[in-house]
């Protein structure tokens, strides 16, 4: 209901029935909301002029930065989990509105020139973070984006549309790649959402270009297991995530060439690199390449 229509509807009502009315409203408003928003004032002396809120105080980006490593430190830890001495067991449920917060303050402190960069990768390793646990337990939630309150896609975006301000491009692109693949997924989310959302602030061609560039630099580094925790070909099972990592970066090379409206190359492009030798797979690849 709109300001206007609570106006005509209580416009008739009786004193009892507005004191009713107020009475029911006042007991349905959180104590928290009533002291931020200052509702005893108000009934106390409604003639005033209502107190403009505070902004909310920024701390220093020293103080983000020490809780944000010891929060990291006690997840990874488990210490919001086990039983230990180091977080009581009252406040290990509250590991949420701490996440959340940080989220927060950190994308806030990104605004600041001198602390963007800092604040970025305090925000990356918070994101690493709630996606490792993903598929280890760290905590209680079984979802932990969704225990924060925040979709792993959104988590994503806010990290690409700050880094895309302050990295150069080639840095941006490589990171947001490695950023999207190289973590676990929650539930809800799939690589190719990551992925479009990072082929969507390539707003450029040159930029286009450069991430199949770095697709094929990428796919040849985690072939020869020369990326952190790809391991290569040679090793049976412990293969997979290599090849899982290579086959999305042949969707990431396809969607940057449908961008460029370069149809034929990206159904090239996927073929030879999803089923040419860099996946394991040689029996296509003459084909793709004919």
């Amino acid at each position: 209901m709109k300001v206007a229509e609570l106006r005509r509807e209580i416009r008739a009502y009786s004193r009892d029935k507005l004191e009713h009315i107020i009475l029911e409203i006042y007991k349905a408003i959180p104590k928290s909301l009533r002291e931020t928003k200052g509702i005893d004032s108000i009934i106390n002396n409604p003639d005033a002029k209502p107190a403009k809120t505070p902004a909310p105080v920024l701390r220093e980006l020293e103080e983000i930065r020490w809780e944000t490593e010891e929060f990291l430190s006690n997840a990874y830890n488990q210490y919001y989990f086990a039983p230990n001495s180091v977080v009581p067991k009252s406040k290990r449920p509250r590991w949420r509105f701490i996440a959340r917060r940080l989220f927060k303050e950190l994308c806030e402190a990104t605004k600041n020139q001198d602390d963007a960069a800092a604040a970025a990768e305090l925000l990356e390793n918070l994101y690493k973070m709630l996606c490792y646990s993903c598929s280890y337990v760290l905590f209680s939630g079984y979802d932990t984006f969704e225990s924060v309150g925040i979709r792993q896609v959104e988590f994503y975006q806010a990290i690409l549309d700050i880094e895309r301000k302050i990295k150069p491009p080639r840095e941006f692109i490589r990171n947001s790649v490695l950023l999207a693949l190289g973590n676990n997924l929650n539930r809800y989310t799939l690589w190719e959402e990551l992925l479009e959302d990072m082929v969507a602030r390539l707003d450029t061609v040159d930029t286009k270009e450069m991430a199949i560039e770095i697709c094929d630099e990428l796919r040849k580094d985690a072939a020869a297991g020369g990326l952190r925790d790809l391991k290569p070909f040679s090793e049976g099972r412990e293969s997979y995530r290599a090849r899982n990592f290579i086959n999305h970066l042949a969707i990431l090379g396809w969607m940057c060439h449908m961008a460029l409206d370069q149809t034929e190359d990206a159904a090239r492009y996927f073929l030879r690199v999803s089923f040419g030798k860099e996946s394991g797979n040689r029996l296509v690849c003459a084909a793709a390449d004919d």
